[in-house]
């Protein structure tokens, strides 16, 4: 049987993180690929070019019935008898819609799915990151959310993926209407598709003082994100937590500044392609993990850098 891939919800440009859970998919064999949400539209047509989906169903809401997690979760459940495998990139809609289609099913769906193994199996990361569990799938259709940085985003084909639209035919009034996910307006990455971040700690003590991180990531044009720890303390926005609660992403380059490596942030870090931090204490689990360590006090230390940073990309230096 074949598998069904849940769009990421990400407005305008193509989303890597659907990318990378159609990769997944087709370590199953055969792909659908379902566009639901307030942007389903946008959503198919940004996955119309993605190699190795056979047809792009698009849920269509209508004007007197605005699109719902209720809804969406409802026509996966009516949609999963054609399906072996409901496959989703992890992140807050899907995981949204994945636990209502369980519901809905009776059964489990298995989150941080990290590889796609023979015979049913698949591996997933347990223990905030630091441990993979082999999981043995029994029953079907089963429901995966993969942790989007362990596949590679699918290819681009010049054959577009035909687009087919269902309509919602509810019969009462959902309870909520989904409008979408989206970053706040700014000028910097995206952070879950960046490729160099520079987050804070507890470290930057007060939420004036996280316009450190900040002035380091626009010098370096990377997206700016924070420990839970930091966002707690009211240092930064929620939407800026990375780490086994927040956002999983892995860049080419990490910068951490001012935090200690706690297992739960590194859970959302290790696959980056390089670490870097800065941190006053030697002793600090960062810079265990780190592949560069600046053992500074990095209010005196991220300026200096940001410094030569720009004078370099001037050609002074």
């Amino acid at each position: 049987m074949k598998t069904l891939v849940l769009a990421s919800d990400q407005l305008g440009l193509p989303s890597e993180r659907t990318a990378r859970a159609i990769t997944a998919a087709q370590q199953l064999g055969r792909t659908d690929l379902l566009a639901a949400g307030h942007n389903s539209r946008e959503k198919a047509l940004a996955a119309h070019y993605f190699a190795g989906v056979e047809t792009i169903w698009r849920l269509v809401p209508k004007p007197t019935l605005p699109a719902s997690i209720e809804s969406i979760a409802l026509h996966i459940a009516r949609l999963a008898p054609q399906y072996r495998w409901i496959i989703a990139a992890q992140d807050r809609f899907t995981l949204d819609v994945m636990a209502r289609v369980g519901g809905l099913l009776g059964l489990a769906p298995l989150t941080q799915v990290h590889a796609i193994l023979p015979n049913d199996q698949v591996s997933r990361m347990i223990h905030a990151g630091q441990a993979l569990a082999k999981v043995q799938l029994k029953q079907f259709p089963a429901l995966l959310s993969i942790r989007p940085t362990a596949f590679p985003p699918a290819a681009i084909t010049a054959n577009p993926t035909p687009i087919v639209d269902m309509e919602y035919n509810e019969t009462t009034q959902p309870t909520s209407d989904h409008l979408g996910y989206h970053s706040l307006t700014h000028q910097r990455p995206d952070l879950a598709d960046a490729k160099i971040v520079v987050a804070g700690g507890l470290g930057l003590e007060t939420a004036g003082s996280f316009q450190a991180v900040e002035e380091l990531a626009d010098h370096l044009g990377a997206a700016v994100g924070a420990t839970r720890g930091a966002v707690d303390a009211g240092l930064a926005a929620s939407e800026l937590q990375i780490g086994q609660t927040g956002r999983i992403i892995a860049p080419k380059l990490y910068v951490g500044m001012g935090l200690s490596g706690a297992i739960q942030h590194v859970a959302g870090i290790k696959d980056s392609e390089m670490i870097a931090a800065i941190n006053h204490d030697p002793a600090a689990p960062i810079h265990a993990i780190a592949d560069v360590s600046l053992v500074a006090d990095l209010f005196d230390a991220a300026p200096r850098l940001g410094h030569l940073i720009a004078t370099r990309s001037k050609g002074i230096c």
